[in-house]
């Protein structure tokens, strides 16, 4: 039995199959950026976001629902996702997760992101966890500036 999908059978469509000998070459998409800040709180969380002359600061206040212990550490880890892009995420020393919205269903889409400039570094991330509060510091490079 030979199956066809209905769309097909429809109406009579043809199809010119062109070979190119030489690839396209693929374009990065306008929406993948390449430097980003991923923070574990959801999108709409209230992040205050301070740019000085040679870094970007980014500080949220922690609730008691995002379970983070006073002697808690935290880390600020690059991740290249592909060759020139890079992803900025937040973890626990203790490798626990940050954030109960993680495990829920869809939570890991609704994170709270920043487009980075050109001109951050990174690998250089700093995350610390004082009081009440997340702070994540990144350095600018200044030969870019």
């Amino acid at each position: 039995m030979k199956k066809v999908h209905p769309s097909l059978s429809k109406r009579s469509t043809s199809y010119n199959v062109v070979s190119s000998s030489a690839p396209k070459k693929l374009r990065r998409l306008p929406h993948v950026f390449a430097k980003v800040l991923e923070l574990p709180f959801q999108s709409s969380a209230d992040v205050s976001v301070q740019e000085t002359s040679d870094s970007f600061r980014f500080s949220v206040p922690v609730t008691a629902g995002h379970q983070v212990y006073h002697d808690e550490v935290v880390r600020a880890n690059a991740i290249e996702i592909y060759p020139g892009v890079t992803k900025i995420v937040i973890q626990k020393m203790n490798g626990g997760d940050f954030s109960p919205e993680v495990n829920d269903v869809g939570g890991h889409f609704d994170k709270w992101r920043f487009r980075l400039p050109p001109s951050m570094r990174p690998e250089l991330a700093n995350a610390t966890y004082a009081g009440q509060e997340l702070v994540v510091t990144i350095p600018k490079n200044h030969a870019c500036s």
